[in-house]
């Protein structure tokens, strides 16, 4: 670690950390972004519920080649998306607000855990927000998410801060009461 970077970076239990490089502050921002489209999204599942009940049964129906009458009158019960959209948005925001932060402290772990949270959410919605009788809104809004999600995989794995996950974390946050680091294997 450099002089420079130790001065212009945080001091966290007595240990100056590394700033983190310029493409991985935008990373942290766009999985910002990403949370704020997939709350619009969220809240679009709530606004247009009967929608995509609508849509469901007229998939069933063609599905199972019956009228949508005949759906509607089975006892089959159509699922709540809201639910499960709002499921999904409070698990991807409580994981990624964690990994953002340890991602932004350097640590490597973080940064593979963040790929494969960005990359299965970013894979669900892309096979959901583009499913039959999804409206339009949130089909575009989907799309939106898919490339927020691609873009913060692609600034997370830019080459140009590989040194930076290798030298930033190196156990700095693992401190005794004394003050006196622990020494803590590197990720």
């Amino acid at each position: 670690m450099t002089t420079e970077q130790e001065s212009t970076g945080v001091t966290v239990g007595g240990h100056a950390t590394p700033t983190p490089p310029p493409t991985v502050v935008l990373a942290l921002r766009v999985a910002l972004a990403q949370m704020v489209v997939m709350a619009v999204i969220t809240a679009g599942t709530y606004l247009m519920e009967d929608r995509l009940r609508d849509a469901w049964a007229s998939a069933r129906a063609a599905d199972l080649g019956v009228t949508v009458a005949a759906v509607a009158e089975s006892s089959v019960v159509p699922p709540s998306f809201f639910p499960v959209a709002l499921t999904l948005f409070v698990t991807y925001v409580m994981l990624a607000l964690v990994l953002l932060a340890m991602v932004r402290a350097g640590a490597r772990w973080a940064r593979f855990s963040m790929t494969v949270v960005v990359g299965a959410y970013g894979l669900l919605q892309l096979v959901i927000g583009t499913g039959p009788g999804v409206p339009a809104v949130l089909m575009a809004l989907a799309a939106v998410s898919v490339a927020l999600h691609g873009l913060t995989l692609v600034l997370l794995w830019h080459p140009a801060h590989r040194g930076y996950f290798r030298t930033a974390h190196n156990g700095h946050w693992a401190v005794v009461a004394d003050g006196d680091p622990v020494a803590a294997p590197r990720d």
